[in-house]
């Protein structure tokens, strides 16, 4: 007689590991922009702090989140070129704002980056990581980015 508990496994996909920490690490990234501000203040340094403070004031909005998400995944994919005209083109929006978008890009791109080094085992590239925060935006604003 074959013991049977065991038999939802044997149905269960299988997942790559590199999907499969792409995706958790997405939702630990939502769950902290989720929460204003996100624990950036323990890497960025004193003068850093002092000039963007304004930023950490209050969430900033929509906007705002969506284009510090694009300029973290522009920064990813060393598409420096678009980054700078995408940073021209921006009409000039609150100080508040321009300081939570460069903070937030900073941050994105740093945790992105830290999570590529620490799991170096993973093999994750860089367009995993924009891949990452592709299912970040997704998870906060529940669309497909542009």
């Amino acid at each position: 007689m074959r013991d049977r508990r065991w038999d939802f496994l044997y149905d269960r996909e299988r997942q790559p590991v590199r999907e499969w920490i792409v995706s958790r690490f997405a939702e630990h990234l939502a769950e902290e922009l989720a929460a204003w501000p996100p624990p950036f203040v323990e890497w960025v340094s004193d003068e850093l702090r002092a000039r963007w403070e304004v930023g950490l004031a209050r969430r900033p909005s929509d906007g705002a989140i969506r284009f510090a998400l694009e300029l973290a995944r522009l920064d990813l994919s060393r598409a420096f070129d678009e980054m700078d005209r995408r940073l021209a083109e921006r009409p000039g929006g609150t100080p508040e704002e321009r300081a939570a978008v460069h903070l937030l890009s900073t941050f994105l791109t740093e945790k992105c980056l830290g999570l590529k080094e620490h799991a170096e085992g993973a093999r994750l590239t860089r367009a995993d990581l924009v891949a990452c925060l592709d299912a970040v935006e997704r998870r906060i604003f529940g669309v497909t980015p542009a």
